[in-house]
């Protein structure tokens, strides 16, 4: 069944509700947001790291519930990899709107593909019964690289929202989207982004089309390229890494190149 709700963080908090979630693993890889979310909620946390083929680097015990984040849209193989040998693995979405449902539940973000102010979608196959308030939030949505400070003041704005009801004005929002044209510009994008930028990127993660990304996730130590894409309106992915963790080594300070604006890209393109 799908379940509509306000924000993804919410979706999380729904679902440490209806399956009484009292310890989860968490990928240290992963936005505070989620940290905090799971915690207003008396979850204890344990966190995993991950490897160069974003795959938790420690065994899980069978019955153990699992957060997996599907890295930019990039890691639909390793999500069916950890489904079929962790029955109560969870997915997380939000960087893979168009990604089949999968694990135990999983859900995914409006907010973070379309110019929508919230929404997510929740995958489940139980509920509860709780009415929770509509959302009536008015929030005029922005991209990052359109206005990055009315974008980060959204975030801190969102912070603070309990479980809603997906508004109906969002709903609304999502009937005029061209899903197919999306999908395609965001291909289109990607690839632009890889000719250029792939022999560079310490981030190796296979790409075919069937994959729709969320962004080109770009990691690189090259001083030169870091120093001409300073002068673009940037997305960097979570906090730094400390240098003793395995994932600085190939994810620190990554650069999140949008795939939902032509323009944007040509401009970056242009400069290499």
């Amino acid at each position: 069944m799908i379940i509509k709700l306000n924000l993804a963080r919410n979706c999380l908090k729904y679902l440490v509700r209806i399956y009484g979630i009292k310890e989860i693993f968490v990928p240290y890889y992963s936005c505070d947001t989620v940290w905090k979310a799971l915690r207003q909620e008396g979850c204890r946390l344990h966190f995993y790291h991950i490897n160069k083929n974003f795959m938790p680097l420690c065994e899980f015990n069978k019955n153990d519930f699992i957060l997996y984040i599907n890295y930019f849209g990039l890691c639909d193989e390793n999500c069916k990899t950890l489904e079929k040998k962790y029955p109560n693995i969870i997915i997380d979405n939000t960087q893979s709107f168009y990604s089949k449902p999968s694990g135990l539940a999983s859900f995914n973000s409006l907010r973070k593909f379309f110019k929508v102010q919230n929404g997510a979608y929740l995958y489940t196959k139980i509920s509860i019964n709780t009415n929770f308030q509509t959302d009536n939030l008015k929030l005029e949505p922005v991209l990052f690289h359109e206005n990055y400070d009315k974008f980060v003041n959204n975030e801190k704005f969102l912070d603070n929202e309990p479980i809603k009801v997906i508004s109906p004005n969002v709903e609304q929002e999502v009937l005029k989207i061209d899903f197919e044209k999306d999908k395609i510009l965001r291909q289109k994008l990607f690839k632009k982004y890889a000719k250029i930028f792939d022999k560079y990127n310490l981030i190796k993660l296979p790409y075919d089309n069937k994959n729709v990304p969320y962004c080109y996730p770009f990691s690189t130590n090259e001083g030169k390229i870091l120093s001409e894409l300073a002068q673009f309106t940037l997305l960097r992915l979570w906090k730094a890494i400390p240098k003793n963790y395995p994932e600085y080594e190939f994810l620190n300070n990554t650069i999140a190149l949008p795939l939902n604006d032509a323009n944007y890209c040509q401009k970056v393109c242009n400069k290499f």
